[in-house]
């Protein structure tokens, strides 16, 4: 096994994640935006202790190119 492979193996055996949050979405025009907060936990399940709090704000926008939709000729 490389390195790299027993580095994540460890982090996913013996660690947790935990991640909450409120979060909104919101129709713009042209796509949606989402805002809120969060809280992530990584906690090592062997020695039961916390070993990384992380708390954020989450504020993205996503937007939609021009769609068009041909539409056959009518005689």
């Amino acid at each position: 096994m490389s390195i790299v492979e027993d580095l994540v193996n460890n982090l996913f055996e013996r660690n947790t994640v935990t991640l909450k949050g409120d979060f909104t979405v919101t129709l713009i025009d042209g796509g949606a935006r989402l805002t809120g907060d969060f809280n992530s936990v990584l906690r090592d399940r062997t020695k039961n202790k916390d070993l990384l709090n992380v708390t954020g704000p989450v504020e993205a926008k996503v937007s939609v190119g021009e769609i068009v939709i041909p539409v056959p000729q009518i005689r």
